[in-house]
């Protein structure tokens, strides 16, 4: 049978250890049927096959985001744009918060004023917006600014009167309600505490989850992305929203989902639904819980207090014995394993719990994730290369919110966070993902991140952990694949392989580091169709 696309003269990086250069690929329906020299793929070339000559460009797999919130990114797309490049300063987020109340009628959203990605570390006031400053410029609607890492948020007094948050409520538990000196809510809100606000926000349609599917769909094949991890479904309208789509042919990139244990894991176990359960659009993934907070908001659980901050050690969400019980009741169920931890106390948690499962119930090959595992230590590091657990960072933090982390954090704690040298040197499994919309998720920045790890501001953030281009190329490939117990369909271009593949204007390999972002996405591939193509 004759090829229906090929690719011939260029630089096939194919990520398989077995043959990991080649020159042209050939592609019959959406498998990858042969690997080999421009003049062998010719063969393959018949009357309707499309022939796509790389011109010395490189071809590469479907970049694999492990670790993203495509439905938070999607519904982000009509938020206010408070992120530093568009407002770096307060005023500039009132008057962002003014335009939108004179120009959004009351009747949409309830009269909720909406905005996400702002970063106090980087607010020209560096530190965080007031209920009163909120109060100023929203015209008395209720009003939420949520922070980048979405584990902070700030509320104007008609959002805390809605919510109930006065001077007598108690703090939640998980969360906190910011004080001033008077007892005042000052309006800021971290972690479950922000539930309170969200509770009181008209619930998204199935067909407003499904639009926003659609437009982070789209931002993510222009990156080259063609595998994407959902990293939170909370409710079964959201699951739904992934499996019309994808029962219409209208999922635009594959997903696995991750579960989340208090939220959706036993309406999916009383069904007998676990992990792998799906195809190869969309399957079930791991039962997910968040054990901490943000490094860059000072509420990820450590150990010590934050250099900059006497007395705060982070949040924890659930006790010992509570992350126990949770995550063995998920690995009975079927799920593999996986937490939200980024403070080296948090991390320490999850290991344990992780630990206490395995030893009831042994699993040899469980793949239990740790998402983001930001902050380590030599004894954590030892323990994840012991148990093989695998490790989910994301190295775009280090461009966005690194300046923040050498802030919040001692040179010696910096040293082994996101530790991607320590991790491969180990053996543990590191994988590439970029959690958007907390940052952005171009693929060739949080590559270059990977290798340098610079902050936006050109420091360098634990420079002894920096990995390859190489390593880096694996972690948003094949390392994906593993993580999702899809190794054996995706993840490298190999024949028989399903042909999710990226065509980049040059090769990562053969430019500096820092001008990864310089290069292109020329064209994405899924499932053997051209899914995007860059014009101009």
């Amino acid at each position: 049978m004759l090829a229906e696309l090929v690719f011939v003269n260029g630089t096939v990086l194919t990520i398989d250890d077995r043959q990991p250069v080649a020159e042209a690929v050939a592609v019959i329906g959406n498998r990858i049927a042969r690997v080999g020299s421009t003049d062998e793929i010719r063969g393959e070339v018949g009357p309707d096959t499309r022939v796509v000559d790389l011109a010395g460009r490189t071809l590469l797999p479907g970049f694999n985001d492990n670790h993203t919130h495509p439905i938070s990114y999607g519904l982000g797309l009509s938020l206010i744009d408070a992120r530093p490049a568009a407002t770096p300063t307060l005023a500039g987020v009132q008057e962002a918060f003014r335009a939108a109340a004179a120009n959004t009628p009351t009747s949409v959203r309830n009269g909720w004023l909406l905005a996400r990605g702002y970063d106090d570390s980087r607010l020209d006031v560096r530190r965080h917006p007031t209920r009163q400053e909120l109060d100023a410029a929203t015209g008395g609607r209720p009003a939420f600014l949520t922070r980048t890492c979405g584990h902070l948020g700030v509320a104007n007094s008609a959002a805390l009167a809605r919510a109930g948050i006065t001077r007598e409520a108690p703090d939640p538990e998980g969360g906190q309600i910011d004080r001033d000196a008077h007892g005042e809510p000052t309006g800021l809100l971290r972690e479950t505490a922000m539930r309170l606000v969200y509770d009181q926000l008209p619930s998204r349609t199935r067909a407003e989850l499904k639009d926003a599917l659609r437009a982070a769909g789209e931002r993510f094949l222009a990156y080259g992305i063609t595998s994407v991890g959902e990293a939170a479904i909370r409710t079964s309208d959201e699951l739904a929203a992934y499996q019309e789509l994808a029962a219409a042919g209208e999922l635009p990139v594959r997903v696995f989902t991750m579960m989340l244990i208090d939220d959706t894991l036993e309406a999916l176990a009383g069904l007998g639904m676990r992990t792998g359960w799906g195809d190869d659009w969309l399957r079930i993934g791991p039962a997910k819980l968040f054990q901490d907070g943000s490094g860059g908001g000072r509420t990820a659980a450590m150990t010590t207090d934050y250099v900059n901050d006497p007395g705060n050690r982070g949040i924890t969400i659930y006790d010992q014995d509570g992350l126990n019980e949770r995550f063995a009741r998920a690995h009975e169920a079927g799920f593999q394993l996986a937490a939200h931890a980024i403070g080296d106390l948090a991390i320490t948690m999850i290991l344990d719990a992780y630990e206490t499962v395995l030893t009831k119930s042994p699993k040899s090959d469980h793949r239990f994730r740790i998402e983001h595992c930001g902050m380590c230590t030599p004894e954590i590091i030892d323990r994840m290369a012991k148990m093989q657990v695998v490790a989910v960072p994301q190295p775009n933090f280090i461009y966005e919110l690194g300046d923040s982390y050498i802030r919040n954090f001692t040179e010696e704690q910096l040293a082994c966070s996101y530790p991607g040298r320590t991790w491969f040197d180990r053996g543990i499994v590191a994988v590439g993902s970029s959690d958007v919309p907390v940052v952005d998720c171009d693929v060739l920045r949080n590559l270059s991140s990977a290798v340098t790890r610079l902050t936006a501001t050109g420091l360098r953030m634990g420079p002894g952990q920096g990995v390859t281009i190489e390593e880096a190329l694996v972690m948003f490939t094949r390392h994906g694949a593993f993580a999702s117990f899809e190794e054996g369909s995706k993840g490298t271009i190999s024949p028989g392989k399903l042909a999710d593949l990226v065509v980049l204007s040059g090769d990562p390999r053969g430019v500096a580091a820092e001008e990864l972002p310089t290069l292109s996405v020329e064209m994405t591939v899924v499932d053997g169709r051209v899914a995007y193509e860059r014009t101009g």
